[in-house]
């Protein structure tokens, strides 16, 4: 690869961070945190998603899947082939620079987890149950705090990993040239992130205070789903 490749293929990841997923990231926080205000404000913002009825699987496959699948492809090559130069930056970039490609990972082994076991295997029955799995999830589990800390950790990975993008972004694109520019950004990237930590913590918080009567419930009807083992 030369380095002129290297270059735009670098743009291509960083834009893709940001647009659309960036934009994806907010609007699905967004959506996570009205469960602080209860079931029905959470079901409001969720009914509107799927009013876009057969238009949503191609909206999804357009902003989110094939930006994430391509982001995600990109970035294991970068990995793999970029050539490190962490001890040219400053101590705090490269604390930043090795975190994140860490919450990469991390952020790569949730979102997958996410998907496949909300999405495709739709273990919540459906979404008008969505809130109520959650709420299982957050507070009637038997392991419940395991599932804080998935959940937790994993968004923070999320969370980490596109605040400090968007320094990246900005860099990469020459936006921010100079060191006072690339420490405001570092302040609003900061400030991005608590914006996005509080909604994640807020939704949390919701599903566990607003947990539904039919949440307790959960537990046998999901083990009475599933298929004995022969």
């Amino acid at each position: 690869m030369t380095n002129t490749q290297y270059f735009l293929i670098r743009r291509l990841h960083s834009l893709l961070g940001v647009i659309p997923l960036g934009v994806f990231l907010f609007a699905h926080m967004t959506t996570n945190s009205m469960a602080f205000f209860g079931q029905e404000a959470f079901d409001h913002k969720v009914d509107l998603i799927h009013s876009l009825g057969p238009l949503l699987p191609f909206v999804e496959a357009a902003m989110i899947f094939v930006p994430l699948a391509l982001h995600i492809i990109i970035g294991i090559v970068i990995a793999q082939t970029g050539v490190s130069n962490t001890s040219d930056l400053g101590y705090a970039r490269n604390w930043a620079y090795t975190l994140q490609r860490w919450t990469g990972w991390a952020a790569v082994a949730f979102i997958v987890y996410h998907a496949f076991s909300l999405r495709i295997l739709d273990v919540a029955g459906g979404r008008e149950n969505f809130f109520a799995y959650m709420s299982y999830l957050f507070r009637f589990s038997p392991v419940w705090p395991v599932w804080l800390a998935v959940y937790l950790l994993g968004g923070v990975a999320v969370i980490y990993h596109f605040a400090n993008g968007l320094c990246t972004f900005c860099m990469t694109w020459g936006i921010t040239v100079g060191p006072k520019s690339q420490k405001v950004m570092a302040g609003i990237a900061a400030a991005t992130a608590v914006l996005l930590l509080s909604m994640l913590i807020g939704s949390m918080i919701g599903f566990y205070i607003n947990a539904p009567a039919e949440a307790a419930a959960m537990g046998s009807a999901i083990q009475a789903n599933v298929p004995a083992a022969h």
